[in-house]
């Protein structure tokens, strides 16, 4: 009796240390060690890069995210690969102060979640700049142009000469205002190119922090503006302009003989293909004087179905005959479009309309032609006529001695806009008279 009595006793032993084992092996399963060493790795405009030390006894991790320094945590994500020592956090806004911790877990439906979790706070940068333009509006000034950044405190610019792919010696200006949103660099050297880049920082834990560079732009540094001798800013002056030459006729070279006759100057806005077919014609405008300009490669696109391409190919024709570039674009048909405009500011060409229209094309009558032009025209004008018809020679022969005689003076687009204003035209703008600008794309 007695010897049951101690293996039973024995029995209840070996049950009572099993039971206890199977207890610590499930309260074993239910914690998870800490998250130690979480740390931010790196960050940019819109993401973190946090690291930490492995948790041999996790499953996976879960990242909470607040924004600010009284923001409230929340789940921002789930990693379910407990091999994970490193995680990007994405979709962040810049400039902007967040707060992070991580915490382990195991079991497939988060049986345990680790309890300490020391945070990490971290600031995210300024996004990368954007670029409006750079230019040269007036003799020896660099303009640089950049969209404001809401969270910026201020902005930092550098320019330097040549291309841009070199900014090692470039020259640094800050800009303090936070709301300003152009600079201009004076005392530059006339027809040097000069390259541009801009980049927005805000200051933080006592650190200024900087958004990427925006792109590079470029521009050429104008000249300060000298007129041509024979002009006299005080007294009034127009702008003749012919489209669509050189002529298949003989209308192309009868204008330019009333103006070697008269010694007047015009602006004439030829299709590509035409001067290719005409190359004596471009080079006696060239001699008089006279502005040579782009209206496509063969006037067949109009508004938004002009290609650059239609432009590049037209300023290469010229440019072969004639070893110049032109100087002024006219859309066909007027219809002007952004890519248009990007295309002639890319290519040094300003863009002109025209205040006073004659509509030559469509009356083909040298004399109502004439009267479009005497009972209307105005100091500053540009006047829109076409090469092409035999009318429009015969008007111009007779309406040329008639402006002189009233004491207007005939000169080129370019030559009346810096006379009125007292500046080189702008490429890419699109000018309208003399002082008046319309931007408005089709």
């Amino acid at each position: 009796m007695a010897k049951k009595i101690r293996i039973a006793g024995v029995c209840l032993i070996i049950l009572i240390i099993v039971a206890a084992f199977s207890a610590m092996a499930i309260i074993q399963t239910k914690t998870v060690s800490d998250v130690e060493k979480l740390e931010v790795e790196s960050a940019s405009a819109s993401s973190v890069d946090l690291s930490w030390k492995k948790v041999s006894s996790a499953d996976g991790y879960y990242l909470y995210k607040a924004v600010g320094e009284k923001g409230e945590f929340e789940k921002a994500a789930e990693i379910k690969d407990a091999k994970t020592k490193k995680y990007t956090v994405k979709e962040l806004d810049q400039a902007t102060e967040y707060k992070f911790y991580l915490t382990a877990f195991k079991g497939s439906k988060s049986i345990a979640e680790s309890k300490a979790h020391p945070e990490v706070v971290v600031c995210t940068l300024p996004e990368q700049q954007k670029l409006e333009g750079v230019e040269s509006p007036d003799a020896g000034e660099l303009k640089i142009k950049w969209t404001i950044n809401s969270k910026a405190e201020g902005y930092q610019l550098q320019y330097v000469k040549g291309d841009g792919k070199d900014f090692s010696e470039a020259k640094t200006v800050n800009v303090k205002d936070k709301a300003k949103s152009s600079e201009s660099i004076s005392d530059l050297k006339a027809k040097e190119t000069y390259s541009a880049r801009v980049r927005s920082y805000i200051h933080y834990n006592g650190e200024t922090l900087w958004g990427k560079w925006s792109e590079v732009a470029s521009a050429t540094i104008q000249e300060k503006v000298t007129m041509a001798s024979d002009i006299d800013t005080s007294k009034k002056m127009i702008a003749l302009t012919f489209d669509d030459g050189p002529g298949y006729n003989k209308s192309s070279d009868k204008i330019l003989d009333v103006l070697e006759k008269y010694g007047a100057r015009a602006t004439f806005f030829m299709v590509g293909q035409n001067a290719k077919d005409h190359p004596e014609n471009i080079k006696r405008k060239v001699a008089l004087g006279c502005e040579l300009g782009n209206h496509t490669w063969n006037h067949n696109h109009y508004g938004k179905n002009v290609t650059p391409d239609d432009i590049k190919k037209c300023s290469q024709a010229i440019y072969d005959i004639c070893g110049q570039y032109p100087t002024a674009f006219r859309s066909p048909g007027g219809n002007t479009t952004e890519a248009i405009r990007n295309e002639c500011k890319a290519e040094n060409m300003p863009l002109y309309y025209w205040s006073l229209d004659t509509q030559d094309w469509k009356s083909r009558d040298a004399n109502k032609v004439y009267n479009a032009v005497m009972k209307h025209v105005e100091d500053g004008d540009i006047i829109l006529m076409h090469e092409i018809y035999d009318s429009t020679a015969a008007a111009v022969e007779k309406m040329v001695p008639e402006l002189i005689k009233q004491g207007y003076q005939l000169v080129t687009c370019e030559e009346l806009v810096m006379a009125k204003t007292g500046k080189r035209p702008v490429a890419g703008t699109q000018y309208v008279d003399a002082t008046s600008v319309n931007n408005k794309t089709s």
